[in-house]
């Protein structure tokens, strides 16, 4: 079948033979498999949200619809189509759409602003902007519409921006039930190549402009059913719970919405995060597995689970950050389920992943053995491969085809040129093959020229009885340049001190130097539009309260001081 020509030039090299050779990438595009899901089982329920359901016939219809639709905008191959939407059946009916006639689905978090938005509308140059209609998004009265047109005054190339539903006026529903489907005809001479890119997830930037990352088609389909279906053994009999926010692309979307329908299973999506919420869907769905952030992982637990029905319920994915091996633990003999780990990044793909099969300790202590198709290494701070055992920064490809849409210089600082991916993490295999996170790079702390990785602590201090959540951040230190400061959020009734928790590092054979020197206590974590902890937010707060605690005893020590500037 013949295929347009994609703005975004596809690669042909050694790595994209080997992923056809390896049997990880063939001719079938996304909505070529949904398709097939159609037209065999119809009436299947495909995705459900707050307000609906969608079986597979009517994904298809819509998404066909919807594809009409963007069509008669002008929109077309490598063209950029935004939603900021929230958890909703909307969001894959809108990609599958893209993919029929090559636009780039870009699913956006609907906790940005105009801060985040214009900058990386402007850059990708997003032709149509999706945005909640009547009603917005429930618990959040934001005039999302408001904030949509302030943007396209400012953005030419922004052609329209549209509600998603409900409400009077020329909703993206409405005009899709009004339209005419795209014929086979149509479809087939707007088609695009099974590899093209088809989805932009995108992430905070380092220059203020968020991160726009391309996935190609096949990326997408060598991840989820060759790497995630299997090591979560997922049958087309699963029901999926979306719990982390869908509009940021990545856990939130490609886990637990679109591996299930890839499968021919049914997800259900969860449209405004709350711990309750998470459990009352997981239950009313009768849900198989779910996916979450870490800190959504905690949030469940003060709930009462064992009064749950989670009798169908057998695994819970994480991915996004680290989970503390004791919260592990706890969900599994509480849930009755298994947890799963998956690590990589929405920049640079998935190098590794836990599987189900693995035992206790592997899959609460690592992040999993290679995933099949990609090459990881190990690298020193000169840029040589490192021998076994020894931690380096982690280092992947293959994971995915492209770079960043429109940002060179984020290409540039990510990846090298032989198309090597830099994670920023630091990392050890051990002898099973499975790969342990130490730290980060820039989370790093030289201590008097002693380097301590963050997680390697954070590890061990969530595992304290009185730790319900920790990072581990450096502080100012005139004579040794940093310390380590645990900032903690204490089991309800706790409370934690330094001097308890050093002990309890002290029996696990932390060496001296790497003890936390700073305690700060608070209720809960900062985090990011992904959910995951701010460490910036997390640094600033313990600076703030050491140097309010040094003025406080210096004003103890000095009564003469007080009052005074």
């Amino acid at each position: 079948m013949s295929a347009v020509q994609h703005s975004f030039p596809l690669r042909v090299d050694a790595g994209v033979t080997r992923m056809y050779e390896l049997g990880l990438w063939d001719e079938r595009t996304l909505a070529d498999i949904v398709d097939e899901h159609a037209r065999t089982r119809p009436d299947k329920p495909a995705v459900v949200d707050a307000r609906g359901r969608l079986s597979y016939g009517e994904l298809n219809d819509l998404s066909v619809r919807l594809a009409a639709v963007l069509h008669e905008l002008g929109v077309g191959a490598g063209t950029p189509v935004a939603a900021q939407l929230p958890g909703c059946t909307l969001l894959p009916a809108l990609h599958l759409a893209c993919v029929r006639i090559g636009a780039l689905f870009m699913p956006l978090s609907t906790a940005w602003r105009g801060a985040e938005l214009r900058p990386l509308l402007a850059t990708v140059g997003a032709a149509v902007l999706v945005v909640p209609g009547a009603g917005g998004i429930d618990g959040d009265d934001f005039d999302f519409a408001g904030l949509a047109a302030s943007i396209r005054a400012e953005l030419p190339g922004l052609r329209a921006v549209l509600p998603a539903r409900g409400g009077s006026g020329e909703t993206i529903e409405a005009l899709a039930a009004a339209a005419d489907p795209l014929t086979d005809a149509q479809l087939a001479a707007l088609r695009v190549p099974a590899g093209a890119p088809t989805l932009v997830m995108s992430s905070s930037g380092t220059t203020g402009t968020p991160k726009a990352a391309v996935w190609g088609g096949n990326d997408l389909k060598a991840l989820l059913l060759h790497n995630v279906v299997p090591r979560l053994r997922l049958t087309a009999d699963d029901v999926a719970a979306g719990l982390a926010p869908a509009g940021t692309g990545s856990t939130g979307y490609i886990f637990p919405v679109l591996t299930p329908l890839l499968l021919g299973a049914t997800a259900a999506i969860l449209e405004r995060w709350s711990p309750r919420a998470a459990l009352d869907l997981i239950v009313a769905e009768g849900a198989t597995y779910a996916t979450a952030i870490p800190t959504q992982m905690v949030m469940l637990l003060p709930l009462g689970l064992e009064d749950a029905d989670l009798s169908r319920f057998t695994r819970f994915n994480n991915a996004g950050a680290p989970l503390p091996p004791s919260t592990a633990r706890e969900l599994e003999e509480r849930m009755g389920c298994r947890v799963q780990s998956i690590y990589g990044s929405t920049d640079g793909g998935v190098p590794v992943m836990t599987s189900v099969d693995d035992d206790d300790e592997v899959r609460r202590t690592t992040v999993g053995a290679i995933c099949t198709g990609v090459d990881v290494r190990l690298v020193g701070a000169d840029g040589a491969v490192l021998a076994a055992g020894e931690a380096g920064e982690v280092c992947w490809r293959e994971s995915k085809s492209y770079g960043y849409l429109k940002q060179p210089a984020y290409d540039a600082a990510a990846f090298d040129a032989e198309r090597w991916y830099h994670s920023g993490d630091v990392g050890r295999f051990d002898e099973r093959g499975n790969l342990r996170i130490v730290g980060r790079i820039k989370d790093m702390i030289l201590r008097g020229g002693t380097n301590i990785f963050p997680a390697e602590i954070e590890h061990l201090v969530a595992q304290h009885h009185a730790v319900a959540d920790v990072a581990v951040v450096g502080v100012p230190d005139d004579r040794l340049g940093e310390r380590a400061c645990a900032v903690v959020v204490p089991v309800a009734g706790a409370t934690p001190d330094l001097a308890g928790l050093c002990a309890f590092l002290r029996e696990r054979e932390v060496a001296v130097v790497k003890l936390p020197e700073e305690l700060v206590l608070v209720p809960t974590l900062p985090t990011n539009a992904g959910g995951k902890i701010d460490k910036a937010q997390v640094r600033e707060r313990a600076v703030r309260e050491l140097r309010s605690r040094s003025a406080a005893a210096t004003t103890t020590d000095h009564p003469a001081t007080e009052g005074t500037a």
